[in-house]
């Protein structure tokens, strides 16, 4: 898990956002967060190299959870991670979504056109 100025607030997110998805009835909820089943690693068939989202669930279809914070949504980690997600989720018939802080709706929307990604946007 990368490290950053804002780890705790990430990881707080993280576990708000498993509680939320247990609480409207999602169905397989993992988070890489103490106290839950860390979900499985993503990879890339050409090169094996991949990387763990921050939560994962099930409503009807596979959905992938990545959690940012406001320093985090322009990283070149971010990028590599949004990519990967939004492939795996098109070819698995599933769906993305990136969650960020109040405030940054605009700023991840906008960053996720640049990237030309699809990806539904949480503000919480």
């Amino acid at each position: 898990m990368l490290k950053r100025s804002s780890q705790t607030e990430h990881d707080n997110k993280v576990k708000a956002l498993a509680d939320h998805l247990i609480a409207h009835n999602y169905s397989n909820v993992r988070a890489d967060v103490k106290g839950y089943v860390c979900p499985e690693k993503i990879t890339w068939k050409a090169t094996g190299s991949g990387y763990i989202p921050d939560a994962t669930a099930t409503a009807g279809r596979p959905q992938i959870f990545e959690v940012e914070t406001e320093d985090s949504i322009n990283d070149r980690h971010t990028e590599d991670q949004w990519t990967l997600f939004a492939a795996h989720a098109k070819n698995t018939g599933g769906a993305f979504t990136v969650v960020v802080p109040y405030g940054c709706l605009k700023i991840a929307k906008a960053r996720l056109h640049q990237l030309n990604l699809e990806a539904e946007v949480w503000e919480v």
